[in-house]
């Protein structure tokens, strides 16, 4: 990524995807853009719809999975023009009979891209790197010490399906992706650094690489406190780092001082504040991701994970005014 730098102005306003590409290239657009990775709480200003693939998704009877996708495709399209989201993500994509998960992604891609015309950026998800494991977390640990290997091709393998994922989504009209998987806890990342790059940085370094030559951007999302490996992750040259999470200590003012000319930041708004704090809480938390992330360029403004279902939209009323009073570089 090139030093932060004002954006060429044109006579135009820029459209929020023209907003965005500045912001992901390090850049200084007109504003800041604002943006979620994901939006789940929907009941009061979409009239009472809810995304398919969520718990508590509206009932499916007599539909078609092209009417679910439309479904989804308008809602997501619907949430980005009420709240000014410069790009909006393919994620939830809910699984039909028959259908591949890729061949959903695609048909979700494809209506987003007609929806939201040049305006606003599409984005696809996944993320081939290890994450912290579910269930089974004993017996990756196991694997991890007494299979090495094993669990090195797997990772390649791994990696090598998702870029094919990546450029039929590429060719379906996504510009970008979010690669989602969690790398740490509140206390730190799950594997010691030394483990994290032995095991994932150099797949996360390809997989990264690989979207750069679709000629996409990479957004890598994850949540946690990420200090111990951030410098792995930097390397691997993501065009942006999501969350910033504050829950797990992480600072944007640190992240900028040290980062700001090598990757664009995104969120760091504080999601516990923003289900359970006071309006001054949230207020104090938006204000300071945007004073530390915005100046110079290179930052989007969003929460510190997601809108998930059950966060009073009044705290995403008063972020959002925040944002639109701070928004101007001019």
């Amino acid at each position: 990524m090139q030093p932060s730098r004002p954006h060429k102005r044109s006579r135009r306003a820029l459209t929020h995807r023209e907003r965005a590409r500045c912001a992901l290239r390090g850049e200084q657009p007109d504003f800041v853009p604002h943006f979620e990775i994901e939006f789940q709480e929907t009941g009061r200003d979409f009239g009472g719809r809810t995304l398919f693939g969520l718990p508590g998704e509206p009932d499916r009877t007599g539909l078609t999975a092209l009417d679910i996708s439309r479904h989804n495709a308008r809602l997501r399209t619907d949430i980005a023009e009420r709240f000014d989201h410069s790009m909006v993500v393919s994620t939830f994509t809910p699984r039909c009979p028959g259908r591949t998960f890729e061949e959903e992604s695609i048909e979700q891609i494809k209506l987003l891209r007609d929806l939201v015309g040049d305006d606003r950026m599409v984005l696809g998800g996944g993320d081939p790197t290890y994450a912290i494991p579910g269930a089974d977390m004993e017996q990756f640990v196991a694997s991890l010490f007494e299979e090495p290997q094993r669990m090195k091709d797997e990772a390649q393998r791994r990696v090598d399906e998702t870029l094919k994922s990546f450029a039929a989504y590429r060719d379906a009209g996504a510009e970008g992706f979010v690669l989602w998987s969690d790398y740490a806890f509140n206390s730190g990342p799950f594997l010691s650094p030394d483990m994290f790059a032995e095991f994932v940085t150099p797949y996360l370094k390809q997989t990264i690489d690989g979207i750069r030559a679709l000629g996409c951007y990479a957004i890598k999302h994850t949540d946690g406190n990420i200090m111990p490996v951030i410098d792995q992750i930097i390397s691997c040259r993501p065009h942006a780092l999501h969350s910033l999470d504050p829950m797990a200590g992480m600072d944007i003012r640190l992240i900028k001082e040290r980062y700001g000319r090598q990757v664009c930041l995104i969120g760091n708004v504080h999601c516990a504040y923003m289900q359970t704090g006071t309006p001054q809480q949230i207020r104090e938390s938006a204000e300071y991701a945007m004073t530390h992330g915005k100046p110079g360029g290179g930052y989007i403004f969003s929460t510190s994970n997601c809108v998930f279902q059950g966060m009073p939209l009044k705290s995403y009323d008063l972020i959002h005014a925040i944002w639109e009073a701070n928004r101007d570089y001019t």
